[in-house]
């Protein structure tokens, strides 16, 4: 046994109050350093000197929409063209491999493939994929940025959404908005950094279970 560990195993209830006592201070200490935390100014400054000017942070907002229950990305930017090869063949075992089904699709006699129904082009320098049903983003899309780099191997909303918060399928990591509040600072320390408004749904049937409570949490 360690000489620290024979100190802390005979350590009196005398001695550990007494230490104790300086623990308040801390917390009121942690308290007034909340009044002193970085504004948005300082936090562009140190991440400029830390990484160059050119790539200091230039935002000085982020409003983040996460609209359940919106169309597909296959019926919006990310063009599946091989798919209306396989339309109506059902899905082979080499792309679901033994993956277990979810109660949406258990009772399913066939999973067929099919592609979406609308009409893609190519638009602006970056030539990304837009679907007819997005004409304004047409005129947009290189001032967009896309991420088609994330996925889940779970097959429930839930997880997956989780892990688009946070980058973890599993709650309880800081979010999008926690991150955002970090990185830029605040502009007023009188006033939150990081908002979160929620809509009600008027199909709360389809409301899921934990995601929708998540933003209550943060």
């Amino acid at each position: 046994m360690s000489l620290f560990h024979e100190y802390v195993r005979y350590e009196t209830r005398r001695q550990f109050l007494r230490k104790g006592a300086s623990f308040m201070g801390a917390a009121a200490l942690t308290a007034l350093g909340g009044a002193m935390r970085p504004s948005m100014a300082d936090t562009k400054k140190f991440v400029g000197n830390l990484v160059g000017s050119h790539y200091a942070p230039k935002a000085k907002r982020v409003i983040y929409l996460h609209m359940v229950g919106g169309p597909s990305q296959m019926d919006l930017y990310d063009y599946k063209p091989v798919m209306g090869e396989w339309y109506d063949k059902d899905l082979p075992e080499s792309v679901r491999m033994g993956q277990r089904l979810t109660t949406m699709t258990s009772g399913q006699a066939r999973f067929p493939i099919a592609p979406s129904k609308y009409k893609f082009e190519r638009c602006g320098q970056s030539g990304m994929w837009v679907c007819e049903l997005l004409p304004y983003m047409k005129q947009m899309v290189d001032e967009l940025t896309f991420v088609r780099s994330m996925y889940t191997e779970a097959i429930n909303h839930e997880p997956a959404i989780t892990l688009m918060q946070t980058g973890n399928q599993v709650t309880g990591r800081p979010c999008l908005g926690s991150w955002s509040s970090y990185g830029l600072g605040s502009l007023n320390e009188n006033l939150p950094t990081f908002v979160v408004m929620v809509a009600r749904p008027t199909n709360v049937e389809q409301v899921q279970a934990i995601s929708a409570r998540l933003a209550a949490a943060d």
